[in-house]
């Protein structure tokens, strides 16, 4: 006869079994611990409380951004268009509600380098028209934006994209957003060294980290090759700027070398500073992902105002930031150097040319040259699109790049092929000339489509160079920057003449006006001219200021030099009307 199961306390073995086990994964065997055990420690994300954190960065814990796809296939079956702390989510993958100031979802990219295939251009052709509002805009940090996106469309561009080779994935929200480089990297006559591949690599190694998904804010990177084009290296929270360094008392061998500057953003008034240390090019790619590692583990995750490295930076100081990344360098076994020296020992970097980015130049190789095409604040059509494309293929050895002054390269065209590419760039309008006001006008997106801006920048600049253009002829460009609110995505600061959208007293979209902007070997902050003043004011307005300058100028006088030799107390002067017969 078969014995009966022991039993102690009124249950069988089998059920004290049980009731352990529910206990042990309830966590309720805690609550009858004795004696006095002590607290549990409180659960943090890299050291902050959960209970400090910004809602961000709680729904950053509680959802990873790259386990969205989940979430994404349910939105997407619906057509339903994510809303707050989900569309949050969302951005780390490119895709932005920007309802009710434009339909559906805008899409941005993320191409490393700025540089992609004639080919892929083919390929966002059929996306912009099959699947958005039919046209792009190119950015200021080089890559695509597109608009008027139905969620039901969300996966097929992202499997669109993936199938041409492409992606828009880490380029929204707290992302190491699109890294950039010099655009005419590998064919520039003046550059030190191409440093795409680096750029190129540093960004794969950042999409495929999942601690790198997610960061404490958005985090700007860039290498600049010291060529003749400016990819406004200095406005990144990281710098790599190529270098050449001769004979010096330090002992280090004279050769190609990268210098590194942090903290740039200048929507909060501050480039990046130079570090005093340098680095081989080659191991950019280690430095930069044990710096973003640092970022990580001590970056402030309470206050999004001030998550930017800039003021970790501010915080701690760059020796302290220089040390936890040799620190994390070592953990990660990584033979990579900071190698300290001042920056007197750097070769002067060659001129750039503010006007190489629109026109035909010719490239290192002999017999070979780039056009530079001219855009409307970076927009283009479908059809724009796919001419590019096509152009490229046939007479570009497939390469196309972008700019951070939000026009289009394409590269390795031969001297007998010139004139039928600019015709057929021509027919496509796509001009390759331009003049000094159409040249260096860059624009966020603005009020149209962004719900963060309070001007319609690409409207009013689109209007304003136009009218200048037809008041005046330069003979050397005027930038103007039109950005639609303090986060100044168009880098107001750096400009010429910067205009920043505000709301005037009468509810009605304006600007705060600035002079004098400039990065690179031009550094320095714009200065307030005026502001708040009705957009429909600007015109007149800036129309005053450079008839003032072409009337008072020194002979050969350059804008920015004109505007820095003023004093604050003598700018306000320039807004004076000024007849454009004296």
């Amino acid at each position: 006869m078969p014995s009966e199961p022991q039993t102690t306390g009124g249950f069988s073995s089998e059920q004290q079994s049980y009731l352990v086990d529910v206990m042990a994964r309830l966590k309720l065997h805690q609550a009858f611990q004795s004696g006095e055990a002590e607290a549990a420690a409180p659960e943090t994300v890299y050291g902050t409380p959960l209970e400090d954190l910004a809602k961000e960065e709680v729904k950053k814990h509680e959802i990873n951004p790259s386990d969205l796809w989940e979430h994404l296939e349910r939105w997407t079956a619906k057509n339903e268009i994510a809303t707050g702390l989900d569309q949050f989510l969302l951005r780390h993958w490119g895709f932005f509600n920007v309802e009710p100031n434009s339909p559906g979802y805008m899409m941005r990219m993320r191409i490393p380098a700025c540089k992609l295939r004639g080919d892929q251009m083919i390929a966002l052709a059929e996306i912009c028209e099959k699947y958005t509002g039919g046209y792009a805009h190119v950015t200021t940090r080089g890559n695509f934006q597109m608009r008027e996106i139905e969620p039901k469309n969300v996966i097929n561009i992202i499997y669109a994209l993936q199938d041409a080779g492409l992606s828009c994935h880490g380029s929204g929200a707290d992302s190491a957003r699109n890294m950039t480089t010099t655009p005419t990297a590998g064919f520039d006559p003046a550059e030190i060294i191409d440093l795409a591949p680096q750029t190129i690599h540093l960004s794969n190694l950042v999409m495929r980290t999942r601690e790198l998904q997610g960061i404490p804010r958005k985090f700007n990177i860039s290498f600049d090759n010291g060529g003749t084009i400016s990819c406004v290296s200095d406005t990144n929270d990281i710098s790599f700027q190529a270098v050449e360094i001769g004979e010096n008392e330090a002992g280090l061998a004279p050769g190609v070398y990268c210098r590194i500057l942090l903290g740039g953003i200048t929507g909060h008034k501050d480039f990046a500073r130079d570090t005093g240390i340098i680095c081989r090019p080659e191991d950019t790619v280690q430095i930069a992902a044990a710096m973003l590692h640092v970022f990580v583990e001590h970056g402030d995750r309470t206050n999004r105002k001030r998550a930017r490295l800039k003021y970790l930076l501010d915080a701690n100081g760059f020796d302290w930031f220089i040390e936890r990344t040799r620190e994390n360098l070592a953990k990660f076994d990584c033979a990579a150097e900071l190698v300290p020296l001042s920056i007197e020992h750097d070769a002067p970097r060659a001129p750039v040319d503010r006007q190489a980015h629109v026109g035909i130049h010719a490239q290192k190789a002999p017999g070979m040259n780039y056009a530079g095409l001219v855009l409307e604040m970076g927009r283009l059509s479908h059809q724009q699109l796919r001419a590019i494309g096509e152009i490229a293929m046939r007479s570009g050895q497939n390469d196309v790049r972008l700019t951070v002054w939000q026009n289009v390269l394409i590269p390795h065209i031969a001297d007998a092929d010139v004139g039928d590419v600019v015709a057929r760039l021509d027919a496509s309008g796509l001009p390759t000339s331009a003049t000094a006001f159409a040249a260096g006008a860059v624009a966020c997106t603005g009020k149209a489509g962004c719900k963060l801006a309070q001007a319609f920048t690409k409207e009013d600049g689109t209007r304003l160079v136009r009218h200048l253009e037809s008041r005046f002829s330069l003979d050397q460009p005027i930038n103007i920057h039109l950005t639609g609110c303090p986060n100044s995505c168009a880098q107001h600061y750096i400009g010429d003449i910067g205009l920043m959208g505000v709301t005037t007293a009468e509810g009605k979209p304006g600007y705060n006006i600035v002079l004098g902007g400039g990065c690179d070997l031009d550094r320095g902050l714009a200065r307030p001219l005026c502001g708040p003043v009705d957009a429909e004011e600007i015109d007149q307005l800036i129309e005053n200021v450079v008839a003032n300058y072409l009337a008072r100028r020194s002979d050969g006088e350059s804008f920015l030099a004109f505007t820095r030799r003023l004093s604050d107390q003598e700018l306000p002067e320039l807004l004076a009307a000024k007849s454009l017969a004296a």
